[in-house]
């Protein structure tokens, strides 16, 4: 997770350093204007109350264990539209693709895989070349864990999801846009435990 945190350290300085030192476009030029947008980032992602769940889970059927589950690194996809200076709407794929989960003194446990899809809403308070923003979405999740050592925990679950986040847009072009966020996921019913930070930096083009 230290890589994960080092690599996407550098990507958002690599991002604020293209944006500072693009040339300056006309103060006339509109960095707020309506328009669609489409993005890629990479992420790491940090489960915040799984191992708790599980534990409790192995502690039913008769295990004492102590369980951690590594961070993850994956990707998203977003596509959305500019509704106006300060407003946005969008539809973000995120998926956290195989998170080892270990056992003291045993190892390697199982694995989990989780994807989340949302429709978002995205303000922007200032709308100058370095844009700011907060965001809410809703949306569902789906939760596979796969069984590395056959204690039946084969499980896939799908339930709704709630996102917040907030991150900056650093305009690079007219049409490049590099933009670096953390979000947090917050998902409910047969999924509630899998809770789990992201953050992460990438490009965005604006049409």
């Amino acid at each position: 997770m230290k890589k994960m945190v080092t690599i996407l350290t550098a990507l958002t300085a690599f991002f604020i350093c293209l944006a500072m030192a693009a040339p300056a476009f006309s103060q006339e030029y509109d960095y707020a204007r309506n328009g669609g947008y489409a993005g890629i980032s990479v992420i790491g992602g940090s489960y915040a109350r799984f191992d708790d769940e599980l534990e409790d889970q192995l502690l039913s059927i008769g295990y004492i264990v102590n369980s951690d589950t590594d961070e993850a690194a994956g990707f998203k996809l977003y596509g959305g539209y500019r509704l106006g200076a300060h407003f946005a709407i969008e539809a973000e794929f995120e998926m956290l693709p195989k998170a080892d989960i270990d056992i003291d003194g045993f190892g390697k446990l199982a694995e989990l895989q989780t994807w989340v899809l949302t429709g978002n809403a995205k303000v922007f308070p200032l709308t100058g070349r370095i844009q700011p923003y907060a965001l809410f979405g809703l949306g569902v999740m789906e939760a596979d864990l796969e069984d590395s050592v056959g204690l039946g925990l084969n499980v896939t679950e799908t339930d709704f999801a709630v996102r917040f986040g907030g991150g900056v847009d650093f305009y690079i072009t007219a049409n490049i846009v590099a933009s670096t966020g953390i979000d947090y996921v917050l998902p409910t019913g047969d999924v509630q435990d899998i809770d789990y930070v992201s953050f992460g930096a990438g490009i965005q083009y604006r049409f």
